[in-house]
């Protein structure tokens, strides 16, 4: 059986676990791991809390205490936004190197016949692999010759990608 993701998605957890270590604090301290929405607070000392305290303890750590809860507190009230490793770099002009790379994707493509690893197309293109993945972006989504090919789960190796049809 499946638990219901009522935390956030994996994503918005570790985004908030490093926001928690950013402040020099513990995920857990923040709420921000699984583990600490299902570990109730023992409320020993009832005469010192208010009423929205005791009520609010079976609820922290979930998304709708971080929402609405979380800010009054001063906790951050979601994960923080991260920016994408291609942002900012506008629409790049296809280069000499994209061409290696796209011809390295065709080579590969035709010796596997279907989806090639970013791996082997750097190889084939003799480029490193941060190179070969910034440039594979590049031919995918800015000059669509390429497209990442569906995650099937068959190998680790990463993404699969293949020539665009009609590209």
């Amino acid at each position: 059986m499946v638990r219901k993701k009522v935390e956030g998605d994996e994503e918005q957890r570790r985004a908030a676990g490093r926001a928690a270590h950013r402040a020099g604090e513990s995920p857990s301290a923040w709420g921000a791991t699984t583990g600490a929405s299902k570990q109730r607070t023992h409320l020993t000392d009832r005469s010192t809390r208010t009423h929205e305290e005791r009520l609010a303890t079976p609820h922290k750590g979930k998304q709708r205490w971080q929402g609405e809860q979380a800010e009054a507190a001063g906790a951050p009230s979601g994960p923080e936004k991260t920016e994408s490793a291609f942002a900012g770099r506008g629409r790049p002009p296809y280069t000499d190197d994209h061409e290696v790379l796209f011809r390295a994707l065709v080579e590969a493509e035709e010796a596997h016949e279907g989806g090639v690893a970013l791996d082997e197309i750097a190889r084939i293109a003799r480029m490193s692999h941060d190179k070969a993945r910034v440039l594979m972006h590049d031919l995918v989504t800015t000059h669509r010759l390429a497209r990442q090919v569906p995650d099937t789960g068959r190998t680790d190796l990463g993404p699969l990608y293949e020539v665009r049809p009609g590209g």
